[in-house]
């Protein structure tokens, strides 16, 4: 099968979606011919191979920091790739790129079909962008439902998103993602105390956050949950890993109420378990998400997670079993979720080992990949 996935952001610098980067390569060892479109940021090369994958991008027209989102309509790259390459089949994912629905429109040009992963809600919590959103959702959204031939959403609780923007019960497909756990988030391939040795928190409660510094994330309440806790748990340490817009505002916050905060910055993916493994608690305040790949990294290196309840992250935490979730922006509930844990080493302990069982229950690639290649059987019948 020849397959084109378009995409606003895979691999390359900033190291985005690497589920989907993983599920190319997977698509392309079993045999498939598998194109990716997508956007440039900072350095990435406007084309190269991971794996037999052939990544195409372009350049974005401009860029919005608050939301960290670039737009671009491709056309002319799109129609080179689908004669060039005899494209079968047009996978896109996240509705709201630019790039994603200039293709599902493409896509009936070539009388080809067009499948659209459907990731969490598009709230940004910047109310121009929302009032945006909210219109997209009523207009091309509404238009790209009825080209496409299927939907994916990522857990049940993300069905009602694609049933919303138009998409019918009979188009929705629930297939969900994963992470590489067997041979990169293993937390037998870490020394834990070792390395919270070497980042100065051996002997702190570590509340770990790993993503991009951007409003949505929800940042702020997790650092106003930090100035809460720190005065009743001396050795709450907060470690914060990732890069963005809100790192300015993430130091000076920290710097205004003397957080005991380390602020790591960017880091390439493959360093991401390293981190983790320092980590006690690991915690995801954000305000949207589809199924959110940090909290499953956690998950895979037995850590508690606390996160907030939005798009399918109720579909990985199951409250009370391995770890909580709590209502979006809600700082009280957060603290005491964390708080909760931070008190209790052996509750810690046992969420993070069921935490890890339920990833290699539930999550296993090779079922995932499969059921991928039928959702595209089923659109070109």
């Amino acid at each position: 099968m020849n397959i084109l996935i378009v995409i606003p952001y895979f691999g390359g610098v900033r190291g985005g979606n690497p589920d989907v980067v993983d599920l190319a390569v997977r698509l392309q060892k079993r045999g498939h011919t598998v194109i990716v479109l997508t956007a440039s940021y900072n350095n990435d090369l406007l084309y190269e191979e991971e794996h037999g994958v052939r990544i195409f991008r372009v350049k974005p027209v401009c860029y919005i920091s608050k939301v960290d989102y670039g737009i671009s309509f491709p056309m002319l790259e799109f129609y080179k790739l689908m004669k060039s390459f005899d494209i079968e089949i047009v996978h896109g994912i996240m509705l709201i790129g630019t790039q994603t629905f200039s293709a599902a429109f493409l896509s009936s040009f070539f009388r080809k079909p067009f499948v659209l992963t459907v990731q969490g809600c598009q709230r940004a919590y910047v109310p121009y962008v929302d009032a945006v959103s909210t219109a997209f959702d009523y207009s091309v959204a509404r238009m790209v439902s009825l080209v496409a031939k299927k939907a994916i959403v990522l857990s049940e609780n993300l069905s009602e998103r694609a049933h919303d923007i138009g998409f019918t019960r009979e188009k929705i497909r629930v297939v969900p993602t994963s992470i590489p756990y067997k041979r990169k988030f293993n937390p037998s391939f870490f020394d834990s105390n070792r390395i919270r040795k070497e980042l100065g928190v051996d002997d702190k409660i570590v509340v770990c956050f790993v993503g991009r510094l951007v409003r949505l994330k929800g940042l702020s309440f997790l650092l106003h949950v930090q100035k809460m806790l720190q005065k009743d748990i001396a050795d709450l340490h907060l470690l914060i890993i990732g890069d963005g817009p809100e790192m300015g505002f993430v130091e000076s916050m920290s710097r205004k109420y003397g957080l005991n905060t380390t602020v790591i910055g960017w880091v390439n993916r493959d360093k991401v378990p390293f981190y983790l493994s320092a980590a006690d608690i690991f915690v995801n305040p954000s305000l949207t998400e589809g199924l959110p790949l940090t909290v499953m990294e956690a998950m895979a290196m037995q850590k508690a997670v606390v996160a907030t309840d939005v798009g399918g992250t109720s579909d990985l935490v199951k409250n009370g079993e391995n770890g909580f979730i709590v209502p979006p922006g809600d700082v009280r509930s957060l603290a005491n979720a964390v708080k909760t844990l931070a008190l209790n080493d052996k509750l810690r302990l046992n969420m993070g080992f069921a935490g890890r069982d339920i990833i290699k229950r539930s999550f296993d690639w090779d079922t995932i990949v499969r059921k991928i290649e039928k959702v595209y059987e089923e659109a070109l019948c």
